[in-house]
């Protein structure tokens, strides 16, 4: 039994896509094609195409545009293996086509994870405040492997490290605050360690870093603070276990002792 075989009757470029063609098979529209799928299947009028040939075009065809949405999608900047797949799973590509796409991309260094690793950690440098275990934790979830990341972020020198800490300690510095000194140093370390510092560049720097504390304003953040806690205690305690209690509530605050025991001296004269 012969198979029926339909004829290419007429081909006509799309006037809104000038790479894209409409198929008119037996003078009927049957289907449009991207220009690589027209080169590829070697379409021309004329040329008898059977059901399976028809199934084999439109096949090629689903994964040119796939591929296309690729290339738009890395358009917008460099992207890693990873996150390509999961753009392809999201607009339902399916599983074998998209392993033909990122073979076809990574061939043709569209993507490329060292290259993808190694522009993600300078542009973080040069565009953010993250440290380099935040940015090692960002490379992860992309799917980067662990000696591509230590490789990219050779790229981040602790000279750029130190300079970017020491920058943001000396505006911390300069800002008022109700906590003493010595808070207000632990609370800048925790907000550098949770940008991704390590603990060698802040402590470096902290050891560096020159702040004038103030200690009038110093005092008069005690007495602030401790009037506070001296009522709130007094409620309960008094005499020396109410002065012990605010001592230490001062102290966990992280005023400097001889400041809290001159305000408990001063409290105690007035009792």
């Amino acid at each position: 039994m012969s198979q029926l075989l339909r004829i290419i009757s007429k081909i006509t470029a799309q006037k809104r896509a000038k790479d894209r063609y409409n198929i008119f098979l037996d003078d009927e529209y049957a289907f449009s094609i991207d220009q690589d799928t027209f080169i590829k299947e070697n379409i021309r009028k004329g040329k008898k195409l059977s059901e399976e040939d028809i199934e084999r075009i439109q096949a090629t065809e689903n994964i040119q545009q796939a591929y296309l949405l690729a290339i738009n999608f890395l358009s917008y900047r460099m992207r890693s293996i990873r996150e390509m797949e999961q753009y392809l799973q999201k607009k339902e590509i399916a599983p074998h086509t998209i392993d033909l796409i990122i073979e076809r991309l990574v061939k043709e260094k569209n993507l490329d994870n060292r290259a993808f690793a190694e522009s993600f950690v300078k542009d973080r440098v040069l565009l953010t405040s993250k440290g380099p275990t935040v940015i090692k934790q960002e490379l992860y979830e992309k799917g980067i492997a662990g000696s591509i990341i230590d490789d990219a972020l050779q790229h981040y020198s602790k000279e750029e490290q130190f300079d970017k800490v020491y920058k943001f300690v000396q505006r911390e510095v300069k800002k008022q605050t109700k906590h003493p000194h010595k808070k207000r140093m632990e609370q800048i370390r925790l907000t550098l360690m949770r940008r991704g510092f390590t603990n060698d560049i802040i402590s470096a720097v902290l050891a560096e870093v020159e702040v004038d504390v103030d200690k009038d304003e110093e005092r008069e953040k005690v007495m602030k603070e401790g009037e506070k806690i001296y009522r709130r205690y007094a409620r309960k305690h008094e005499g020396y276990e109410l002065r012990e209690r605010c001592k230490a509530a001062l102290y966990q605050k992280g005023f400097p002792m001889d400041l809290i025991i001159e305000f408990i001296e001063n409290k105690k004269e007035t009792e």
